[in-house]
């Protein structure tokens, strides 16, 4: 689990700049850019081991907060738990809950300022255990060229296949990764629908699809799981990527997940599937997609997708997974073991 990807995905965006153009840039500026051979919107920088330096105050950060350090992330306010001593501009070493080092950097804020205020940036990280900057900084960042996402999370996009001209609905938009790319492969040129029940959310990722260059979308604030009782939506295509354990998210520094949150999760995520099934046109296609492994949160789903929804599975293209445990062995899975990440991914089509 803790162990340092070999390849760090992100998402070229097509509607804003070629992803030759992006790779020359990032190259010359020192990165390790790389094109993927298969799907024509991704790319990947090489991580390089980095030994994080361990002289600098210690300062603790929570799990989310420490992996993300670890991958480049500058470490926010909200993510300090403790900073006993800190001022503005000391150097620092950013641990996770059982002191290992992530991360080292300088201090922007002082300890009072952190426990008070709890907003921005608290200590700004010069040296990642992965070796990787905080690409959330760069210009191609800020400027919408590029998305932080993961090579499976790209895939689920194409594999939906929108096409231009089409109603496609996302229940579980936000943080808008997912819709941007759609309306990234539909040319700006679909008629896009994106749900969330949180109001932050929904504005995170309205900003997210305003920096994409997405137009033609509509975010909406609402609970998802009852979209076709409470709108009059038919979607040529529906993307259902849930809440789920996360349990293919690598690397990572710690699980908490319970067996009881895996059936928990897994009867939350059928309510979404149902919500997809009925706002599906005849013919229509249907994408489950979840960032985790567990069989209860994957085939279990598709399972009743088939029998209680009347749901057929569909064959997927590409193919850059494995065969999941379904019987036709038609869904796709990622394994942390083999991909360097988890994930699952089902195609249906609305009898």
């Amino acid at each position: 689990m803790t162990a340092m990807p070999s390849k760090y995905y992100l998402r070229i965006n097509t509607l804003k700049a070629e992803r030759d153009t992006i790779i020359r840039s990032m190259t010359a500026s020192g990165l390790h850019a790389e094109a993927h051979m298969q799907l024509v919107d991704a790319a990947f920088l090489r991580p390089q081991a980095s030994m994080v330096e361990t002289d600098g105050l210690v300062v603790e950060a929570n799990r989310f907060a420490a992996e993300a350090v670890q991958l480049g992330a500058h470490l926010y306010a909200p993510g300090v738990k403790r900073c006993h001593g800190m001022r503005p501009g000391m150097k620092v070493t950013v641990v996770d809950g059982q002191g290992t080092p992530v991360g080292s950097g300088i201090s922007h804020q002082s300890e009072t300022s952190i426990l008070t205020y709890r907003q921005g940036v608290a200590v700004e990280i010069k040296n990642s255990r992965t070796g990787l900057p905080s690409i959330m900084e760069t210009r191609w960042y800020s400027d919408g060229q590029i998305h932080l996402q993961s090579l499976p999370a790209i895939l689920t996009s194409h594999i939906l296949d929108p096409k231009p001209g089409e109603t496609i609905v996302d229940l579980n938009c936000a943080p808008g990764g997912k819709t941007s790319h759609i309306s990234q492969l539909t040319g700006n040129q679909a008629r896009i629908i994106g749900f969330d029940r949180n109001t932050r959310k929904i504005e995170k990722a309205r900003e997210l699809m305003q920096r994409m260059g997405c137009t033609n979308y509509q975010l909406i604030s609402h609970d998802s799981r009852y979209v076709h009782r409470d709108y009059t939506i038919k979607a040529d295509r529906v993307l259902v990527d849930p809440p789920c354990t996360a349990l293919g998210i690598v690397p990572k520094l710690a699980v908490e997940t319970t067996a009881q949150n895996v059936e928990n999760s897994a009867e939350y995520q059928k309510q979404f599937l149902t919500t997809a099934s009925h706002i599906a046109k005849k013919d229509g296609t249907i994408v489950y997609s979840v960032c985790t492994i567990t069989k209860e949160e994957c085939e279990d789903v598709v399972g009743f997708g088939e029998k209680e929804l009347g749901l057929a599975l569909d064959n997927q293209f590409p193919v850059l997974g494995e065969n999941g445990f379904d019987r036709d062995r038609l869904t796709q899975r990622f394994s942390p073991d083999i991909h360097e990440t988890g994930y699952f991914i089902a195609r249906f089509v609305k009898n």
